[in-house]
C-alpha cells in the first residue's frame, strides 16, 4: 500500500531538489517561471500576469523565488513539468520496435497515468524503489516520456542534516526515429557513504525491461561503428568532434583536444590529412609518399579503439553551443552512454537532449545493432 505525505511535506521535495541544484539551473528555472508569467518584477501588474502570479523584488533572489512558488501547491504543476522538460546529465539511447499494439493503446490498458499540465492533480507519494514507483505519462508533439520517481536523501555537509530530494528517471520514445533513450541524472552521496557503483546500470537496465514487459518492444544496441568517420563529414560545420580518447592497438592510449578555433580539427592525424589536403600539387610529385602517409593514417584509424569522444553542436552563438560526451560500450559493453555537459551553455532543457538524438540517429552516426 502507498502511503501518502503531508501536503507540505510532499512540496518539500520539490524545493529541496532544486536548491541542491545548481546556481545555473536556479537560474533556469526562474527565467521559466517569469517567461510563463508565474513570476513578475513589475509592481505594477501586466493584462498578461495571471491572478497567482507572484511579485519578486529582486532577479537575483533565485533560492528565495525557488522557496516560495516550489512549496506553494498552484505550483505543483510547473515542477512536475520542469521534470519532464529539463536537461539530465546522462541518456542511454536504445533503437525499438514496436510490439502488436500502438503506444496509445498499450497506456490505456495500462492504465498509467496522463500528465495534464492544467488539471493534474498528485498522489503525495514518493516511492523509494524502483519497482515500487507508479510511471506518469507526458506526451508532446508525437514524443512519449514516461517517468518515475524517486525519494532519496543525503547528508548535509556543514549541518549533517538529512536533506531529502526527488530524483526523477524519464524515459524517452520518439516514434520518429524509432529511438527510445533512458534519461537520469548522478544520484548525491553523503560524506563516508557507501557508494553503489552498479546504481546506474540498475536504473537503465530495470527501465528496458519494464519497456520489453509492459509494452512487448524489442529493444536494439545503438552500434556506432561509423560514428567518427560521418561526424567527421568536411561538408558538415555544424556538428564536430574537439576531444577523443585513442588507443592505439599497439598499447598506450591518448587524449586528443581540438584547438578552440572554426575548424576544430584534431591533432596529428587530422593535421596530417590537413597538410596533404593544404599542399596537393607538391604531394602530387611525390605521390608514393602521399599514399604511404594516408596507408598509414589510415590504419592507425582502423585499428584503433575509441572509449570515448566529445561531440560540439556549434552555434553563431557560443552560449547556445553544447558538448555531449559518447562513451561506448559502456555497462559491460552492452550499451552506449551520453553524457549532456551543461559548459557555457545556459538552454538546460531538454531540447538539446532531443536535437543530439536525432541527429545522432538520422545523420546515420548510431544504427540499430544486436538485440539486448
Amino acid at each position: 500500500m502507498r502511503t501518502p505525505m503531508d501536503e507540505m511535506t510532499f512540496l518539500e521535495f520539490y524545493k529541496n531538489t532544486i536548491l541542491c541544484g545548481s546556481n545555473n539551473f536556479q537560474h533556469f528555472i526562474c527565467k521559466q517561471l517569469e517567461a510563463e508569467n508565474r513570476i513578475t518584477f513589475e509592481e505594477q501588474r501586466k493584462i498578461s500576469d495571471k491572478d497567482d502570479t507572484l511579485f519578486f523584488e529582486s532577479k537575483r533572489d533565485f533560492k528565495g523565488i525557488i522557496s516560495k512558488t516550489a512549496t506553494m501547491k498552484s505550483f505543483i504543476s510547473f515542477y512536475e513539468a520542469l521534470e519532464y522538460k529539463k536537461l539530465y546529465k546522462y541518456s542511454v539511447p536504445f533503437f525499438y520496435e514496436t510490439g502488436e499494439k500502438p503506444i496509445d493503446d498499450m497506456l490505456k490498458e495500462m492504465q498509467i497515468a496522463i500528465f495534464d499540465n492544467e488539471i493534474y492533480q498528485p498522489e503525495y507519494v514518493i516511492d523509494r524503489n524502483l519497482n515500487e514507483s507508479a510511471p506518469i505519462v507526458y506526451v508532446e508533439d508525437g514524443i512519449y516520456f514516461i517517468k518515475f520517481v524517486l525519494q532519496k536523501a543525503y547528508m548535509q555537509s556543514d549541518t549533517f542534516e538529512p536533506i531529502d530530494y526527488r530524483y526523477p528517471i524519464v524515459i524517452y520514445i520518439n516514434p520518429s526515429i524509432n529511438i527510445l533513450e533512458v534519461r537520469y541524472d548522478s544520484v548525491r552521496y553523503s560524506y563516508n557513504e557507501q557508494i553503489d557503483r552498479d546504481v546506474y546500470s540498475k536504473i537503465v537496465f530495470y527501465c528496458t525491461d519494464w519497456i520489453k514487459d509492459n509494452f512487448g518492444m524489442k529493444l536494439f544496441r545503438c552500434e556506432h561503428m561509423d560514428t567518427i568517420k560521418i561526424i567527421n563529414d568536411i561538408q558538415n560545420t555544424e556538428v564536430r568532434i574537439y576531444k577523443q580518447m585513442m588507443e592505439m592497438k599497439a598499447g598506450g592510449s591518448a587524449e586528443l583536444t581540438a584547438s578552440e578555433n572554426g575548424d576544430y580539427m584534431l591533432p596529428f592525424l587530422g593535421e596530417i590529412r590537413e597538410l596533404i589536403d593544404e599542399n596537393e600539387e607538391l604531394f602530387a610529385e611525390a605521390d608514393e609518399i602521399r599514399q604511404l602517409l594516408l596507408q598509414y593514417l589510415n590504419e592507425k584509424e582502423a585499428t584503433a579503439s575509441y572509449p570515448y569522444i566529445y561531440v560540439k553542436w556549434i552555434k553563431p552563438v557560443e552560449t547556445k553551443s553544447y558538448i555531449v560526451k559518447i562513451t561506448f560500450d559502456y555497462f559491460n559493453g552492452k550499451i552506449t552512454l551520453l553524457q549532456h555537459i551543461t559548459g557555457k551553455c545556459n538552454d538546460l532543457g531538454m531540447g538539446r537532449m532531443n536535437d543530439a538524438i536525432e541527429y545522432l540517429s538520422n545523420s546515420g552516426s548510431f544504427v540499430k545493432g544486436e538485440e539486448i
